[in-house]
């Protein structure tokens, strides 16, 4: 036979989450009678529609709008349909699991575990981890070796109490190690089961193995109250038929030959993919396998006897690692006492969450039948099933409990619908709502485990709640997402509130802004009616009065001119907030010449004065940047060759130039060449010498215009007496030879 080495048995192995979230469960006495309950209609449950409203018209403070923009790109999700089962599927998609898979001790692999997506941590599990589920037993097999009496003590110094031990597997191996497993176990004072890996196909094959694990387990001296189990877990039998009635010939087999007791070990995957109907088998007897990725202290599927939640348990002072697993029976961890059964059975740890969804179903107040009320008076209400009774009758009780731990009573299961977790059923819904609270967390799952976001980063934001979950806390969750189908997380309902359409709230703003960029047209309303071409906005200041965060992701102003008229609505991105009514700070870069006296230049947009034009006249600046204001004038801010601002100018106080010479000044006056060594330019670039003064000393030519240059001097534009253009020449080369006035 084959035996793996002690390296095989470290190899790693996780598992995916869950929604199901359990509670503390608190045990309950109770008093026993033998009456049976009739059951009564379902009610069924009904869903709310959503209406998206258009309209053309502009209304001040709360226009009317729908549909999504064409000109953004963005995405309309109106038409979109998203089914309970794709909700859920793509929201609980991080809480599958890994399951246990090719553990046989015939063949030579590796241990692995079946990982539908690769997504599993590799770290291993402390016992001294808080926050974990319930340790209450191991199961032990050849891959954890020889374990001595103070390993299984330091073992159960942590709580846990029971060993399930492999003995056998088909009808051809033995665990070597079984015999020392089991004695130093129980010197430990720990309660022994036994397992059996199990590989039959027909109800002869199923017997043949229970005939062989029996008879070692007879070997090793276990008495016949031993809880003996069935481990059906190889993948390659998964797909073949009759389990269910293969479980139960090898349960009756053992039955037959003195073996009361006998559960069965099952990968969550078989029961969830109906390879085996647990009902038939008894969900008490099912030990069920399914190892969440990130293990928390919810207990999950308590619905079973028993739950291995991890393989990779590790015990200080302790070789290997272990499986581990919560017992919700005690079958694993308890001693049996042969005591008679009350006739509503043991008390059952559950957990899970229900939704009262029959009437005309009485609730008890004990198994003696006290009545305590009828499922009218909290029908469509949700509660926690912490525990639960399989009567003698054939009937399963649950005891309720409210979210504030009021108890509620026994009542037939049939009463009920078992919800997904505490969250309840998914509820179609598809309105639009408006993030109205900015201290909210959005929540990646309903276990509130994981935090998405907050509300403070999407504050004012438009989201469609394509679904709703009423939750057991009593409180709404809106299933979030944007226009884009992107989905935004989990929002308690307080945090937002519902608005008619995707165009978002009215928000008042105020601000004022300018249209800084082309190709954004002003529309009519959310329909996407054009009210006015960019070109009629462009470079245009408005005060957006008011705005709205859309769906599509965008953000869009309310347009008003300086008279209160309306201009429409326009994207964000147009356009560029400002200060004032001056509107955004425009970067421009020209030069221009002052060619008016007697007018100001502005310290700010109060209308301060900062100087007269006179100063400064036929100067040139650098016309750093510009505001177009809601007055419908250009202001510029201008800067001399030294950096010195020298105020904001009225765009007609100024010309400008191609460059930094400045604008052309007509002149007209007579020059004469005074000084040698000048060059007279082509250009205003200084690279090219057309003549030098040198050559024109004594010279007289017309200056028909000149340049006040940005560096500070005067250039001269020469003519001679052919009319023939001479080039540019600094004044500081010439002198008038008559004065022209001004």
């Amino acid at each position: 036979m084959f035996r793996k080495k002690r390296s095989h048995f470290l190899l790693a192995t996780l598992v995916l989450g869950s929604l199901s979230v359990s509670m503390t469960v608190l045990a309950e006495t109770t008093q026993t009678s033998e009456v049976k309950e009739t059951s009564s209609t379902i009610v069924g449950d009904t869903v709310e529609n959503d209406l998206d409203v258009t309209t053309d018209l502009e209304e001040k403070n709360q226009p009317v709008i729908s549909e999504v923009e064409k000109k953004d790109t963005e995405v309309s999700v109106d038409s979109e349909e998203v089914s309970e089962s794709e909700e859920m599927f793509e929201e609980t998609e991080e809480d599958e699991f890994y399951y246990p898979s090719n553990r046989s001790d015939l063949e030579p692999s590796f241990r692995t575990f079946a990982a539908p997506r690769a997504k599993a941590k590799n770290d291993n599990l402390s016992i001294k981890d808080k926050n974990k589920p319930r340790a209450d037993f191991i199961d032990v097999s050849s891959h954890n070796f020889d374990i001595s009496v103070e390993e299984y003590k330091i073992i159960r110094s942590y709580g846990v109490k029971g060993v399930a031990v492999k003995l056998t597997e088909a009808t051809s191996y033995r665990n070597p190690y079984a015999k020392k497993q089991i004695a130093n176990a129980k010197a430990a004072g720990l309660i022994v089961s036994a397992y059996h890996y199990s590989w039959f196909e027909t109800t002869a094959q199923a017997k043949a193995e229970a005939q062989y694990f029996a008879k070692m387990a007879n070997e090793l001296g276990l008495p016949k109250s031993t809880l003996m189990i069935n481990d059906l877990e190889d993948n390659k039998i998964k797909y073949k038929n009759g389990h269910t009635e293969n479980a139960k010939a090898f349960e009756g087999e053992l039955n037959r030959l003195g073996f009361s007791r006998v559960n069965h070990y099952l990968g969550l995957h078989w029961i969830r993919e109906n390879r085996i109907d647990t009902n038939k088998l008894g969900n008490e007897k099912v030990w069920v396998a399914a190892y969440p990725f990130t293990p928390t202290s919810q207990q999950q599927h308590t619905q079973y006897g028993a739950w291995q939640w991890s393989s990779k348990m590790t015990f200080p002072g302790v070789h290997g690692v272990f499986d581990i697993s919560s017992d919700y029976y005690g079958s694993y961890s308890e001693q049996t006492i042969s005591k008679p059964l009350p006739p509503q059975g043991n008390y059952i740890s559950d957990g899970r969450y229900v939704e009262i969804t029959k009437k005309n179903y009485s609730r008890w107040s004990s198994f003696d039948w006290d009545f305590r009320g009828k499922t009218d008076e909290i029908y469509g209400k949700k509660f926690q099933a912490r525990g639960r009774y399989q009567h003698l009758n054939g009937s399963t009780y649950f005891s309720l409990y409210d979210n504030k731990g009021t108890w509620y009573g026994y009542l037939n299961a049939d009463a009920t619908t078992v919800l997904n977790g505490p969250q309840g059923k998914y509820i179609s819904d598809g309105r639009y709502v408006s993030i109205s609270k900015d201290n909210y967390t959005i929540w990646s799952n309903l276990n509130f485990s994981s935090k998405k976001g907050m509300t403070k980063d999407v504050y004012q934001k438009t989201y469609q709640a394509k679904g709703r979950y009423e939750h057991f806390n009593g409180s709404t969750y809106y299933s979030l997402y944007d226009g884009k189908g992107t989905w935004i997380g989990y929002l308690n309902d307080g945090g937002a509130k519902t608005i008619p359409n995707r165009s978002g709230v009215y928000i008042s703003d105020g601000r004022h802004v300018t249209v800084t960029k082309k190709n954004y047209n002003t529309w009519q309303n959310f329909s996407w009616k054009v009210r006015e071409n960019s070109s009629e906005v462009y470079e245009k200041t408005f005060v957006a009065k008011g705005r709205y965060e859309h769906l599509n992701g965008s953000t869009y102003l309310s347009l008003y001119d300086e008279k209160d008229t309306w201009h429409g609505y326009i994207n964000i991105s147009a356009t560029k907030v400002g200060d004032g009514a001056q509107g955004a700070y425009i970067s421009d870069g020209r030069y221009a010449t002052i060619n008016q006296k007697d007018k100001i230049l502005f310290n700010d947009f109060n209308w301060k004065e900062r100087k007269s034009t006179n100063e400064v006249y036929e100067k040139t600046f650098n016309t750093r940047g510009r505001y177009q204001h809601m007055n419908g004038k250009t202001y510029y801010s201008l800067y001399d060759s030294n950096g010195k601002w020298h105020g904001y100018a009225e765009s007609n106080l100024l010309k400008f130039g191609n460059g930094k010479q400045g604008a052309y000044i007509s002149d007209g006056r007579t020059v004469k060449i005074m000084k040698k060594n000048y060059s007279v330019w082509s250009n205003f670039g200084f690279k090219t010498e057309k003549h030098n003064t040198t050559n024109l000393l004594n010279q007289t030519f017309e200056a028909k215009g000149r340049y006040e240059h940005f560096n500070g001097s005067t250039y001269l534009s020469l003519f001679n007496d052919k009319d023939e253009w001479m080039g540019y020449l600094n004044a500081n080369a010439a002198v008038f030879e008559e004065v022209i006035e001004k």
